[in-house]
């Protein structure tokens, strides 16, 4: 018996989110399915985020129980990604100790997201990155950032999910803004934990301050009121990327 984690990359377009659903397919559904064909037992999966539908990962962690004795891992490996559809892989297996655990051993949440702030995007990068098309001041968003940074209530930026936890502090390491050119811009968030669509909510606040349609200086007012009403449009899931998770 072993503990094992998969570092999982995946294109989340056609999937319903990471958790199994009646709605359609789901990652964890269709990993578990072709875990328990090479196992030959039932498997229970843990993932570090539970990701949307529509959210793609470059670096998703999922843990798993083997049973019997311990497969070759780069031939297990090789085995799942023979077997796996072409927008999902498995990038690294590795035994952990009994104790591991994804979601609670986890320290950082690297998510990276998309948007393209032009007049036109690449249809090819349509599930990828939001296209923007409206006057944006990446400056004026760089200093709304700064305001997110630090221990906050985040509960302003986060949807009604009735698993949310009563407890709505969290903690942002950093927020980053990397331009790649043509308009596309990649805005890296790095945090201990985060809530239900809070990072989506982040970003879609940052670009309402980005073209005005919100006082930048009115961010601090907005985390206060606990108001998601007060905060900007949720991000599209189609742009954002669980990029690694760090422990």
């Amino acid at each position: 018996m072993a503990n094992l984690k998969l570092i999982i990359a995946y294109d989340g377009t056609r999937y319903f989110g990471w958790q199994k659903t009646k709605m359609g397919p789901s990652i964890e559904g269709v990993l578990q399915e072709i875990l328990e064909k090479v196992t030959q037992h039932p498997i229970k999966l843990q993932a570090a985020s539970r990701t949307d539908a529509g959210v793609h990962a470059e670096g998703q962690v999922v843990n798993f129980i083997v049973q019997g004795n311990q497969p070759e891992l780069s031939q297990f490996q090789l085995s799942l990604n023979q077997l796996l559809p072409p927008d999902m892989a498995v990038l690294s297996v590795e035994q952990m100790p009994d104790s591991f655990h994804p979601t609670l051993d986890a320290r950082i949440k690297e998510y990276h997201y998309c948007a393209t702030l032009a007049r036109f995007q690449w249809p090819q990068h349509r599930m990828y990155s939001w296209h923007f098309p409206y006057p944006v001041d990446l400056t004026l968003m760089e200093k709304g950032s700064r305001y997110l940074i630090g221990e906050h209530d985040f509960s302003a930026f986060t949807n009604v999910n009735n698993e949310e936890p009563p407890d709505y502090t969290r903690t942002i390491e950093s927020i980053d803004f990397c331009e790649l050119g043509g308009g596309k811009v990649v805005i890296i968030i790095r945090g201990h934990q985060f809530l239900y669509r809070m990072a989506r909510n982040l970003v879609g606040t940052l670009l309402y301050a980005g073209c005005g349609k919100l006082d930048v200086d009115l961010i601090p007012e907005v985390m206060e009121s606990r108001d998601r009403k007060m905060a900007g449009v949720t991000a599209p899931s189609h742009g954002l990327f669980l990029h690694k998770v760090e422990y």
